[in-house]
């Protein structure tokens, strides 16, 4: 009953409108939010491809593989947004 109301995705919207909720309060906390985010979401990233992994190797499946992929697409993605954002200020 409350896996129902508790996903993945419902859990990032509710974390994202305290993030804009710090933001308009308490815009002094913001960047310990942001540090608090990535305190709490490693570890869970972490659990998620450990379950993956053990999953891919059971069912023969690519899960963990994309799961990777994923992530290394995205680090790009940020490290191109950040050479952008640094050229700007020079």
């Amino acid at each position: 009953m409350i896996k129902k109301y508790f996903t993945s995705t419902s859990i990032i919207f509710l974390w994202g409108l305290i993030l804009v909720a710090t933001s308009l309060l308490y815009s002094e906390y913001t960047r310990y939010y942001l540090y608090l985010s990535i305190i709490v979401i490693i570890p869970i990233m972490i659990y998620s491809l450990i379950k993956q992994r053990k999953e891919d190797k059971l069912n023969d499946t690519t899960e963990f593989q994309s799961s990777i992929y994923r992530m290394l697409f995205l680090a790009i993605i940020l490290g191109v947004f950040l050479f952008i954002t640094k050229m700007n200020y020079i």
